[in-house]
């Protein structure tokens, strides 16, 4: 029985993980920990796949760009965007020789997801503290093959291995009287480990012009995986989630000067979701927009084919916002 002097506090449901952790007091009804632990893991694997969500740095609301008076009314989105932490490390080994006419490279990424913040769950004590990781490593392989001069299919197979990490600390008496019983070692302090496969397919249109090139792609990835361990009151946790991306990325040549080529940059893409991955969204699909400035580093060096910055606008989900962004191998 939940203690009624929790049930007289409000709470706003803005975190991407751990929204379940306040359900489960708000309620009468328990939220399930083994789908917390599914949306943990499905919801990360969304957030560091590379193409669906770019989060930045500097966030901020994009409707100030274009009305300075604007009140801003996605202020508990843009303090989620500033609670994650993302580092990702890609890196791509091209073969030499095709395979039955598809050009083969093999994919491996290690990447860390972070997100922390205060929680007040009673008035006049000091607040909770939560801060929930996940680590990723994976490998896998794609396969690419031209269908003419312009159009494209890939498809790959990815592993993941993951790594969850709970830390909650109860920081008041009442905290740790009425919340700990519950949640202990359910929804706070619980570590967790998981694999998951990931088949995917893609289909490319690129064109090039004197002016520039264009590229769409249809990219749809799923991803299924089984809880390795996990605490002994959660059972068989099975994180499942897809999401298909439609996208047009463009550039337009602007000047050369020696090695320098510069191009101004634009994008925009649908991200629709499913499964396990939609609650901590909020939603079922979401768009991202960008525009900045890209370099050719190609004569500089064979680590990558172009860098840059420029302003990504996130709409539709609960990370709504925009940031300013760096690319690496955008086109």
């Amino acid at each position: 029985m939940i203690p009624a002097l929790l049930m007289k506090n409000s709470y706003k449901f803005k975190f991407i993980f751990y929204t379940p952790i306040i359900f489960c007091i708000c309620s009468a009804v328990f939220a399930n920990p083994t789908k917390q632990l599914e949306s943990a893991f499905a919801t990360s694997l969304v957030l560091t796949d590379g193409d669906s969500i770019t989060l930045g740095f500097g966030d901020f609301d994009p409707q100030t760009l274009f009305d300075s008076q604007h009140a801003n009314k996605d202020e508990d989105s843009i303090a989620l965007r500033k609670e994650l932490k993302l580092y990702s490390i890609p890196y791509t080994w091209q073969l030499d020789e095709p395979v039955y006419q598809h050009k083969l490279s093999l994919t491996s990424k290690v990447s860390y997801l972070n997100q922390s913040d205060f929680i007040s769950l009673f008035d006049n004590v000091a607040d909770d503290y939560i801060s929930e990781t996940v680590y990723n490593g994976m490998i896998g392989f794609n396969a690419e093959k031209a269908l003419g001069s312009k159009w494209s299919y890939q498809f790959g197979f990815n592993t993941h291995y993951l790594h969850y990490n709970n830390d909650y600390e109860y920081n008041s008496p009442e905290s740790r009287r009425n919340f700990k019983p519950l949640a202990e070692n359910l929804y706070t302090n619980l570590n967790s480990n998981a694999l998951v496969l990931n088949p995917n397919a893609t289909m490319i249109y690129r064109l090039p012009r004197h002016w520039g090139y264009y590229e769409y792609k249809l990219n749809f990835n799923y991803y299924y995986g089984w809880a390795l361990s996990h605490p002994d009151g959660i059972n068989n946790a099975a994180p499942e989630t897809w999401r298909t991306l439609n996208g047009i990325k463009a550039k337009f040549n602007m000047f050369k000067i020696g090695v320098f080529e510069q191009a101004f940059y634009i994008k925009g893409q649908r991200i629709d979701l499913g499964g396990d991955s939609r609650v901590a969204f909020g939603t079922d699909h979401f768009y991202e927009y960008g525009i900045g400035f890209l370099w050719d580093s190609r004569k500089w060096t064979s680590w990558f084919d172009n860098f840059g910055i420029g302003i990504n606008i996130h709409n539709g989900s609960s990370l709504d916002g925009a940031a300013i962004v760096l690319y690496f191998n955008e086109i």
